[in-house]
C-alpha cells in the first residue's frame, strides 16, 4: 500500500475556496487572479516522470518577455534544486543548497508562500527552502505562473478568501472539448444580472464564443455569441431556476455539440457552437455574483508516468469521454483495449456513502468483469477488488480504503502487461491487480453507486 500522505494533503487543499485548475494543459503559462501578496499561497500537485531530467516553476510579471522573480528548478541530472531570478534578461546568482526532495515516479505537493522577505517553499507539507526576494523585484509585481518539464501536473490551487469581480481567467492553451468551468457563489439580494464569457482574450471588445447571462428582472437566461463587435441571435430560456438571494453552482461544459450549462446540477439547453471554440483563451465572470470557488477542469492529456502521454492534437482519435453523467453510467471504450490503455474517473463521493464501483466490463450489461473496483464505506471502510468470469465472482482482494466520504476524487485505472495499476489522487494505491480475464476483451466501463460523476475518460 502506497503512502497516502500527498493525497491527504491535496484533499485538504482542494476543499479550500479559491481558484483551482485541474489537469491544466502543459507547458503551463497562466495569469494569477490577483498579484501576489504576503500570506497568499500557491499549491502545485503533480507527479515526477519515471525518468526525469528537470522541471521548473517560474513566477513572472508578464506572459511573455517577462522578468522571472522565482525560478524553482529541480535538476535530476545534477541532483540539485536550483533557485534563481532573472531581471532585464540577466540571471542572478544560483542557489543550490538542500537535498533533492523529489523522487522519480512519485507524487508531490509544492507549496509556495510569499512573505515580506522571501518565498517559503514546502514539499509534501515539510519546509524545504527559503528564497529571498532579489533587489528590484518586489513581490507585488508577480502576475503569472509558468511551468515546464518532466512532470504530470494534476492541479494548481490558489486559495483566496474572496474572489475579484470581474474575474479574468486565462485558459491554459485555449479551450478544448471537454473543458469544464465550475463555480459556486451567491446571487446578492437585489441582483440585476451576471454573465460568464468564453472569449478570445481579456479585452472588453474581444470576440465571445459563449455568453451565459442570467437576467433576474426578466426571469430569463440569455445565451449568445459576439463576433467583430456584433452580437448574434439570442437564445433565451424563460423562467430562471435561480433568483436573487440564492446560492448557486454553475457548470459550463465545452462539449463537442456545444456549450452545455448546468445550474445546481440540472442541465439547461445546450448552445451550439457558432465560432471556433478552440479560439477561446479567456473566461470572464462579471456582474451581480459573489464568487466563492472556481474550478477549471480539463481532460487529462499528460498522464501518470506509468503510461505514455496522449497527444493533444490526436486526443479525439484516441479517447472517449462522458461528462457530468448520472449514475449508473456505462461508456464504451476505444477499440483495442489492453496494455498501455486506461480509464480515468473523477467525481465527488456522497457525504454519507454506502459504496460505489467502477467496472471494466467485457460488454455493455450483465457481462464478465475484468476489474471490479469497489470502495465501501458502510458498515466498514475498505476497498474491494475482484473480477467476474462466466457469471462467477473470483477471490476478493481487500485493502484499506483511501477515499473519504464527501471528497473530490480522481481515479486512474491503467492497464499494463501484468495487470492493472490503480492511482487515486496521484498516489499508487494498487501496484498490480493481476489479469484474470484477457484485457483485450474489455469494451466498456461502468460507474455506479455513491458518487457524482464529473468525468469518465477512456484512453
Amino acid at each position: 500500500m502506497a503512502d497516502v500522505k500527498v493525497a491527504a494533503l491535496v484533499a485538504s487543499v482542494r476543499s479550500s475556496p479559491g481558484i483551482h485548475y485541474k489537469n491544466p494543459r502543459f507547458p503551463l503559462n497562466i495569469k494569477l487572479p490577483d498579484n501576489l501578496e504576503c500570506g497568499s499561497k500557491i499549491y502545485i500537485h503533480g507527479c515526477v516522470a519515471a525518468e526525469p531530467n528537470r522541471f521548473a516553476i517560474n513566477l513572472k510579471n508578464a506572459e511573455t518577455d517577462a522578468n522571472n522573480y522565482l525560478h524553482f528548478n529541480p535538476r535530476f541530472d545534477e541532483g540539485a534544486v536550483v533557485r534563481n531570478s532573472r531581471l532585464d534578461e540577466a540571471w542572478g546568482d544560483e542557489e543550490r543548497e538542500g537535498d533533492m526532495p523529489f523522487t522519480p515516479g512519485q507524487p508531490f505537493l509544492i507549496t509556495i508562500i510569499p512573505t515580506v522577505d522571501c518565498y517559503e517553499i514546502q514539499v509534501n507539507g515539510s519546509p524545504f527552502i527559503s528564497y529571498n526576494h532579489r533587489d528590484g523585484m518586489p513581490l507585488c509585481d508577480v502576475t503569472h505562473i509558468a511551468m515546464w518539464g518532466d512532470i504530470t501536473l494534476y492541479g494548481i490551487h490558489l486559495p483566496l478568501k474572496s474572489l475579484p469581480i470581474p474575474l479574468n481567467l486565462r485558459i491554459p492553451k485555449n479551450t478544448f472539448y471537454g473543458d469544464t468551468l465550475v463555480f459556486t457563489g451567491e446571487v446578492p439580494s437585489g441582483a440585476d444580472r451576471f454573465h460568464v464569457n468564453f472569449q478570445c482574450g481579456p479585452k472588453e471588445d474581444a470576440d465571445i464564443m459563449y455568453h451565459f447571462n442570467p437576467r433576474f428582472p426578466e426571469n430569463s437566461i440569455v445565451c449568445n455569441n459576439r463576433c467583430a463587435e456584433s452580437w448574434g441571435d439570442e437564445q433565451a430560456l424563460e423562467g430562471s431556476p435561480i433568483v436573487p438571494g440564492d446560492r448557486v453552482t454553475v457548470v459550463i461544459v465545452a462539449a463537442r455539440e456545444g456549450f452545455i450549462p448546468f445550474i445546481n446540477g440540472n442541465p439547461l439547453p445546450s448552445f451550439a457552437h457558432r465560432l471556433d471554440v478552440c479560439a477561446a483563451c479567456t473566461i470572464v465572470i462579471d456582474g451581480d455574483i459573489r464568487l466563492e470557488n472556481v474550478t477549471f477542469d480539463s481532460p487529462p492529456v499528460r498522464l501518470p508516468p506509468h503510461i505514455p502521454d496522449i497527444d493533444i492534437d490526436a486526443f479525439d482519435d484516441k479517447t472517449v469521454q462522458t461528462i457530468r453523467a448520472s449514475t449508473p453510467v456505462t461508456m464504451s471504450l476505444p477499440c483495442c483495449f489492453g496494455p498501455g490503455k486506461g480509464v480515468y474517473v473523477s467525481g465527488k463521493v456522497s457525504d454519507s456513502p454506502s459504496r460505489f464501483e467502477i467496472n471494466l466490463q467485457c460488454g455493455e450489461a450483465d457481462s464478465d468483469i475484468a476489474l471490479h473496483f469497489n470502495p465501501r464505506f458502510d458498515p466498514s471502510s475498505e476497498l474491494v477488488l475482484n473480477s467476474r468470469d462466466d457469471g462467477s465472482w473470483g477471490e476478493e482482494i481487500r485493502e484499506s480504503n483511501p477515499i473519504a466520504p464527501g471528497s473530490e476524487v480522481e481515479i486512474y485505472i491503467l492497464c499494463q502487461d501484468s495487470g492493472y495499476v490503480i492511482i487515486i489522487d496521484g498516489d499508487v494505491v494498487i501496484g498490480n491487480f493481476p489479469h484474470r480475464i484477457d484485457s483485450s476483451r474489455v469494451t466498456h466501463v461502468n460507474v455506479d453507486g455513491s458518487i457524482t460523476v464529473h468525468r469518465i475518460l477512456g484512453m
